[in-house]
């Protein structure tokens, strides 16, 4: 079996976990605030969405747009967001995926949300935001704010 991601897999992933986060408690009422409740909307968000995953994966060139400039408008979201995303994302995957596919696109998003966390963490120190909700990333996104290593 191949661990290579098809359109179709994309596509079956992404079709099965938007309805999923559409009726979260948590995050839904974050999509809710940008995207109209319409199933066009949402069929247009998540088109937008496949392509994101098909030029990661199949480099089709097919996405635009800046991820974590989107998130840094977000000033709701916290970490806890992003966990419960990863959490409904990797269920979905090994739902509808072959588990080799799942554990590839799966590792995938825990990386982008990583990165998307640590972009978050830089973005509000750079403002001079000092206790924020992904304080934990900033030694992560910025090493001159950690300690060096002690010998």
């Amino acid at each position: 079996m191949t661990d290579v991601l098809t359109e179709k897999d994309i596509r079956l992933v992404v079709d099965s976990f938007y309805p999923c986060v559409r009726s979260d408690a948590l995050l839904g009422p974050v999509f809710a605030t940008r995207i109209e409740d319409t199933d066009a909307a949402w069929r247009q968000h998540q088109d937008h969405i496949a392509d994101f995953w098909m030029s990661v994966f199949l480099k089709t060139g097919r996405f635009t747009g800046n991820p974590m400039e989107k998130h840094t408008r977000l000033s709701d979201i916290t970490p806890e967001h992003f966990d419960r995303w990863l959490y409904l994302f990797t269920q979905t995957s090994r739902s509808v995926l072959a588990q080799n596919k799942a554990e590839v696109i799966i590792e995938m998003a825990q990386r982008i949300a990583r990165s998307l966390q640590m972009g978050l963490a830089f973005h509000k120190d750079q403002k001079g935001e000092t206790n924020h909700p992904f304080s934990a990333y900033s030694a992560l996104s910025n090493p001159s704010q950690s300690e060096s290593p002690k010998p």
